[in-house]
């Protein structure tokens, strides 16, 4: 205990207080207080007849958990002293509420000081202790003096501080929007409130006592409603709600998919991307309805049948929504091009058709170029007034070169590519996958023109590249593997991935793209892929095992999807929905026509009829027939690994022409470097042997 001396200086007054030495502190929290004065006679048996007063007796103080600790404070005095006695004052006190108590002043009465514990840390409650008060004659308190002890009764009550929110900064969103921060406007927050979110906790962080700011996801405003919001605070408990506003958004048409499509081809589904759609959104083609199904609030699906792009020209298209106070939106375009005659892509076209129709076709006697190219060539793309050509050089390494159409003479190039590599053509740029063994591709444009670099994307996640690029209406795709498989779609103009999706056994698969899907091939599995978001269309999986991949071909509207575990067996898919319509046999990809298929089996190539598959004719050649035949108007194509070349009448098989290069044509790999035939702006372009690139004219105005 402490203790403080009292001295009298007349009878029934104290005068000072004198500080002495501190002694113990009780268990169990209590505090032992003294006081004693200097001079004068010592107690014995109370005969002086001192007698002690507190006052008050009852003590009641009050606090929120916002304010500071608060403090209270009694008064002690002793009369009836001798002059010169010594008088001592213990005291102890329960700890509930009370932090610490303490006395003050040197002259009777004497002040003793009450502190409280933090309202925050005790929380509300109400919190009772006692003060118990004793006058001693001796600093060990074994007499004492009348009327001692006295108790002090002590009421604390702490009241939680009410947490008001008033203001939500923003106060509402455009539904479909992106996460954003919320910042709440209000009082009394501490450290561990929290935003509430129609009642769910959203990550919160304290800026003060009349701020938070908390974190609200994508999720939080995918519809048009409204959403309540409050603070909870553990110790304060709840604000009252705040309305949070989620408006419509605004109906928008954004971009359409594809933005361009070849005269007389066959209906197509049409992806509409754009903002405010609802269910009663319909996609309007000139002006007139079309069957439209409803995706999400940002996207639609169109079907425009085949005789609304029987003719070159443009269609305006506008989304009608009768719910909305737009009404109807502003128009995009789709233009109806000419059939192109260029040669873009394995196969030719992004399909992988192999087929191409020139205004008139003859087959001459002599060719137009042939140059050494000094490495492996590829297949060739055929665009822009060049023959452009991936070539396998020494070293596993690759050279993309740009040829002149008219001559064989280089325009520019080579250009070195690391690794093995493929190439495909789109809007004035070469693509070409750059594809080191056992590590990450990147995927590059060069201007057509020029051969400059436009962009390099490092294609992370897969380390197995072994498929040609695909282009077309302003992305382009390639698919990997090694962590299972991606495919990934990238746009034309900057590189950026726009969307990638995971795929099973993925490789080796070049991918087909048709107005309505991207498609991929694995062993056992078929999958369809929304060209300008990547969702899902369709999948098929046979439930067989295996690994590697193939290249799908997709012509009237059918996926010849070579899913089998080896060589391009497999099955046929309508395009569209992925419904099963019937089964192939093949060596290599075929090629085809509106009504007839060119198939090479077993080293014969064969015309079988579409509708019934009937088999029109058989050719097997020099025994030797390899890699995938084309299709140039009536004429079908195809070389041998004895370097012969034939051309053939496409409704008999008769043969119509042959020449001898000399060097194998037709490899059949299945895997980078692809090679084969390709024909476009009247040219037929064939690979041979190690270095050769051999260039015929077929039509000079194609």
């Amino acid at each position: 205990m402490s203790s403080r001396p009292w001295a009298r200086a007349s009878a029934g007054a104290v005068r000072r207080w004198r500080r002495a030495r501190s002694v113990a502190v009780l268990a169990l929290g209590a505090f032992v207080l003294a006081g004693c004065g200097g001079g004068g006679g010592g107690g014995g048996g109370g005969n002086s007849g001192l007698s002690l007063s507190v006052s008050p007796l009852n003590v009641a103080v009050s606090a929120t958990t916002a304010q500071p600790a608060p403090s209270a404070s009694v008064q002690a005095s002793v009369s009836g002293q001798q002059q010169s006695q010594q008088v001592y004052l213990a005291g102890k006190y329960s700890t509930n509420g009370i932090q610490s108590v303490s006395l003050g002043g040197s002259t009777s009465p004497v002040t003793v000081t009450i502190t409280f514990k933090s309202p925050a840390s005790l929380g509300a409650g109400t919190y009772t202790d006692t003060l118990q008060l004793s006058g001693c004659y001796d600093q060990a308190c074994t007499q004492q003096v009348t009327n001692s002890p006295q108790t002090v009764s002590i009421q604390y009550t702490v009241t939680g501080s009410v947490v008001q929110l008033t203001a939500l900064s923003p106060s509402s969103a455009v539904a479909t929007g992106a996460a954003f921060t919320l910042t709440a406007t209000g009082s009394n927050f501490t450290a561990q409130s929290v935003v509430q979110w129609n009642g769910s906790a959203r990550s919160t962080t304290y800026v003060s006592a009349t701020q938070l700011t908390a974190q609200i996801m994508a999720a939080d405003i995918a519809a048009p409603g409204t959403a309540s919001v409050n603070v909870l605070d553990p110790v304060n408990g709840p604000s009252n709600p705040l309305t949070f506003t989620i408006q419509p958004p605004m109906l928008t048409l954004n971009t359409l998919s594809p933005t361009s499509v070849a005269v007389g081809g066959p209906g197509f589904m049409l992806t509409v991307l754009g903002a405010g759609f609802s269910s009663s959104s319909i996609v309007q083609w000139n002006g007139a309805a079309r069957p439209t199904t409803y995706v999400t609030t940002n996207e639609l699906i169109a079907q425009i049948a085949a005789a609304d792009i029987a003719a070159v020209g443009s269609a305006s298209i506008t989304v009608q929504d009768s719910t909305s106070a737009v009404g109807t939106t502003a128009p995009q375009t789709l233009t109806i091009v000419p059939v192109s005659k260029d040669a873009t892509a394995f196969q030719m076209n992004p399909a992988h058709t192999g087929a191409v129709t020139f205004a008139s076709v003859s087959f001459p006697a002599s060719p137009t170029w042939s140059v050494d190219v000094g490495g492996t060539p590829s297949y060739a793309v055929i665009a822009n007034g060049k023959v452009y050509v991936t070539v396998t050089v020494a070293g596993g390494s690759s050279q993309l070169v740009a040829l002149d159409q008219a001559t064989g003479a280089t325009v520019w190039g080579p250009v070195v590519i690391a690794g093995k590599a493929n190439a495909a053509y789109d809007a004035g740029r070469v693509f070409v996958v750059s594809s080191p063994f056992a590590t990450a591709a990147t995927l590059e444009a060069f201007d057509a023109a020029t051969g400059a670099m436009a962009w390099s994307t490092l294609l992370t996640g897969q380390y197995a590249f072994s498929a040609a690029p695909t282009a077309a209406n302003g992305l382009v795709y390639i698919g990997g593997a090694g962590s299972g498989g991606t495919l990934y779609a990238l746009d034309q103009a900057t590189g950026a991935i726009v969307w990638t999706q995971s795929v099973q056994n993925g490789d080796n698969s070049d991918p087909a793209v048709t107005a309505d899907g991207v498609y991929v091939t694995y062993p056992c599995w078929t999958y369809a892929f929304r060209p300008a978001t990547g969702e899902s269309i369709w999948n098929n999986n046979t439930g067989c095992e295996g690994g590697g991949g193939a290249t799908p071909v997709v012509a009237n509207q059918l996926v010849y999807s070579p899913n089998g575990v080896s060589g391009y067996n497999g099955s046929v898919f309508n395009a569209e929905t992925g419904a099963v319509a019937g089964s192939f046999v093949a060596d290599t990809p075929a090629a085809f026509t509106a009504s007839t298929g060119y198939f090479l089996q077993t080293g014969t190539l064969r015309g079988v009829t579409l509708s019934n598959n009937t088999v029109l004719w058989s050719f097997a050649g020099d025994g030797q027939l390899a890699g995938s035949p084309i299709v140039v108007n009536q004429y079908v194509i195809i070389g041998s690994l004895s370097g012969n070349l034939y051309a053939l009448d496409g409704s008999t098989g008769h043969q119509v022409w042959q020449v001898a290069l000399g060097a194998p044509v037709g490899t059949g790999s299945v895997s980078l470097q692809l090679s084969g035939l390709a024909a476009g702006d009247g040219l037929l372009v064939v690979p041979s042997g190690t270095t050769k690139v051999t260039a015929y004219t077929l039509s000079t105005s194609p």
